[in-house]
């Protein structure tokens, strides 16, 4: 659906070639759970297959074709996994000889590509990276079990690749702050030594004074290596009405299709909060995409309301909500539930994730309130931003 940009949008591909994942700076055997997964699936090859603007690179492989062997990689032409990233969903294809979308791509003459079973691979942030996949060089029709087995090593490799991500950005928060300090701590240092040469001619509290300069200096250098930043968007949200009811108006067509309605109560209050407009924008895409999804028909209540120094969004729907089962996994990343879309595209069960994952960043939350058999009820809290 296209209210996902978050996924596979802008600055995707800049995103993937500053990971160093491109370039083998990882240090990460996705070999190894390539060889899992197409034992698991059993298939003949499996792939990690990261997409970049030009090419597929294959950081992770089993049962490669000897002409790619060297090379692990190919145009995207001959990619199959780019069109899970593009679709922002899991891709099942079980004889590529009868699917429009793929039946003209080289591979599946030059390479047996017949059946492809991908999951999209969450990078950094909002970005999918690429997709884990298994192919077999004969139709097939995937289980259900065996597409629970794929998703499951693709939730693996995004686990890794965002240890990874973790590692890299902490490094290099580090070495940027240790460059910015190294020119005042080095003239802190430089005045305390001058000061020591001249000891013998000062009082003894300018002694100290030196002494105290040099264990300064040196315990700024430790505080700052173990010092970690986030990157903060700084364009703060000023109307949280304005937000949600223009977040809301992009999915009414999609729901007055279905027969629904979307509607946004309005408090009388312009809240401004101390959160990101994208963040809540995002949160709210994925909750009503949730929402359309999951419900036949009936109407989709988004309420808004200050609480002290909080806003609360309530999202809640008139689907047929969670069973028992999903409860514990509802914000777990690339988790299978029990409940199916109501005529939609099956679901890469990313967006939950990401959406606690962001609003956790900014000091706000999301719950599920609704218990098992109950229509699904969400709230976000996020805190309030004091005006100038």
């Amino acid at each position: 659906m296209e209210f996902r940009p978050y996924y596979a949008g802008p600055g995707r591909v800049e995103s993937l070639k500053s990971s160093g994942l491109l370039d083998g700076l990882h240090g990460i055997d996705f070999d190894s759970v390539t060889k899992l997964a197409a034992k698991a699936a059993n298939a003949p090859t499996s792939l990690v297959s990261l997409i970049d603007d030009r090419r597929q690179v294959f950081v992770g492989a089993c049962g490669l074709p000897d002409s790619l062997s060297a090379e692990r990689q190919t145009p995207l032409s001959y990619s199959f996994c780019q069109h899970a990233v593009q679709l922002r969903r899991p891709l099942v294809i079980c004889d590529a000889r009868k699917e429009t979308l793929v039946a003209d791509n080289p591979a599946v003459e030059e390479f047996g590509v017949i059946a492809y079973l991908g999951f999209p691979i969450l990078g950094s942030g909002r970005h999918l990276y690429g997709a884990l996949c298994v192919i077999d060089s004969q139709p097939r029709q995937w289980t259900e079990e065996e597409i629970g087995l794929v998703r499951e090593f693709a939730s693996i490799v995004a686990s890794l690749i965002e240890q990874h991500l973790a590692r890299t950005y902490q490094k290099n928060a580090v070495d940027v702050l240790l460059h910015d300090l190294k020119s005042p701590l080095s003239s802190i240092r430089m005045g305390a030594d001058l000061l020591h040469e001249r000891a013998d001619d000062l009082p003894p509290p300018l002694d100290k004074m030196v002494r105290a300069l040099k264990v300064s200096a040196d315990k700024a250098v430790s505080m700052v290596t173990s010092l970690g930043l986030r990157d903060r968007v700084s364009l703060r949200c000023d109307d949280l009405y304005g937000t949600t009811e223009s977040v809301a108006s992009r999915f009414r067509p999609l729901a007055g299709r279905k027969g629904m309605a979307i509607r946004v109560s309005d408090p009388g209050l312009r809240i401004p909060l101390d959160c990101p407009d994208w963040v809540i924008s995002e949160a709210l895409e994925n909750l009503l995409t949730n929402a359309v999804n999951f419900s036949e028909t009936g109407e989709i209540r988004v309420g808004l309301k200050r609480v002290g120094e909080a806003a609360i969004i309530d999202v809640q729907d008139e689907g047929p909500g969670f069973h028992a089962d999903d409860y514990d996994k509802v914000f777990r990343p690339y988790s299978a539930f029990r409940m199916r879309p109501a005529g939609a595209d099956p679901s890469a069960g990313i967006g939950l994730s990401i959406a606690k994952k962001l609003l956790e960043a900014e000091g706000g939350t999301i719950v599920l309130l609704s218990q098992a058999g109950e229509s699904a009820a969400f709230r976000i809290t996020v805190p309030v931003r004091s005006r100038e």
